[in-house]
């Protein structure tokens, strides 16, 4: 049994974060249909985006700028339970398909909004980006610490940490429904995910002392939560949060006289010292190679990792052993390796019926179970209001 068997879900989305909210749905039993315009989804030119981020759906291209494309997107949400859109916040109003309008059509229909700033606010229509929301949520310049320049995140945190929670947000309006019988819209926004992240950064009362440790080159935040080079030029990462693990560190590395050195006799002694124990700890991180350190110190139960690339993880024992990674076949690129399906479940499971879809490749499947006729479907495509992209078929 998959959680979402039998839902049918409406996609209007493009780039990564309501793409990848409707693939996650879709990975948990739901026929996801994507609605792709006439260009397509701009994120299938970034090698691997649109794969990592539509997995598992069915593509049909239309021209929604034309009154029968429209027509055929009414029919579609007419059968949907769920509708997902992330365009910038007054778009699908001129289009007429925005929530007072959809919900004429389908009553009890989950209505996601999955936006840059949110609908209301003095920043609603502008356009929303994982930068932007790294640079005004305070991410970017928390990173780089306070009076140096901000630090960039190449990972799109927001991008992907909001369409988790928008999937969330469907998964519990559709649990709601399924208790009232009620449809409703619910909106998650980049921003809200912005500050989300960054929940312990916002507190706030009396006396709290505010510390920007972050700068360009930061290794981490103090002499034993921290990266440290090792004798083959690769990194490790410790972290001792206790006093015991502060202890067999000391051990392992052959420092034991640090134990009984005034200066790092506590946590707040080191802290005072930090500068000094760094410069110890990475002369004597030096003296092996990663793979040794890293052995060395799990066996005495010192949190540490090894620093590795993107493309290393694959291999890594535990993600073979737990199967996190998926392959399979695309077409032109072959045999093709992306994450698997999250979350595990004990008594069901998710699934990844197909492949992220080619431009258009289901256009006339979807329009057949419609109700289109073949000669109907021929017109359609012929008047450039659907579109199947046949060149990558070939």
């Amino acid at each position: 049994m998959h959680p979402l068997d039998g839902i049918k879900v409406a996609d209007f989305t493009t780039m990564i974060n309501g793409p990848f909210a409707a693939m996650m749905l879709a990975e948990m039993g739901a026929d996801v249909i994507k609605v792709e315009p006439p260009d397509g989804d701009p994120w299938r030119s970034v090698a691997g985006g649109f794969i990592c981020y539509n997995r598992g759906k069915r593509s049909i291209s239309m021209d929604l700028k034309k009154d029968e494309a429209k027509e055929i997107a009414f029919a579609l949400i007419a059968e949907s339970d769920v509708l997902v859109e992330n365009a910038r916040w007054g778009v699908w109003h001129r289009l007429g398909l925005d929530y007072e309008s959809v919900v004429k059509i389908k009553p009890d229909i989950i209505y996601l909004s999955s936006l840059g700033h949110g609908s209301k606010g003095p920043y609603s229509s502008l356009p929303g980006y994982d930068p932007l929301l790294q640079a005004r949520s305070g991410q970017m310049v928390g990173q780089g610490g306070i009076d140096k320049p901000p630090v960039y995140h190449q990972i799109a945190i927001n991008d992907l940490a909001c369409p988790m929670l928008a999937a969330y947000g469907v998964v519990l309006a559709l649990l709601s429904r399924a208790r009232t019988g009620k449809g409703q819209r619910v909106e998650i926004s980049l921003t809200n995910a912005s500050i989300a992240l960054q929940a312990g950064e916002f507190v706030d009362y009396a006396g709290m002392e505010r510390k920007y440790l972050g700068g360009s080159n930061i290794q981490g935040l103090s002499a034993t939560h921290r990266h440290y080079q090792t004798k083959d030029d690769r990194y490790i990462f410790v972290l001792c949060p206790y006093e015991r693990q502060w202890q067999s560190l000391c051990q392992v590395i052959g420092l034991e006289e640090l134990l009984s050195d005034p200066r790092f006799e506590n946590f707040e002694k080191r802290a005072e010292n930090d500068e000094s124990l760094v410069e110890l700890l990475s002369e004597a991180f030096k003296t092996r190679t990663a793979d040794e350190w890293v052995a060395g110190l799990e066996e005495e139960d010192v949190p540490v990792a090894l620093g590795q690339m993107a493309e290393e993880l694959p291999y890594d024992q535990h993600c073979l052993e737990n199967k996190i990674f998926d392959e399979r076949e695309y077409p032109v690129m072959g045999n093709v390796r992306a994450p698997g399906i999250v979350p595990l479940f004990s008594e069901m499971s998710g699934i990844i019926r197909r492949r992220a879809p080619l431009f258009g490749e289901h256009t006339e499947e979807v329009l057949a179970e419609l109700g289109y006729t073949s000669e109907r479907i021929s017109e359609l495509k012929d008047n450039k209001i659907v579109y199947v992209n046949e060149e990558e078929f070939e």
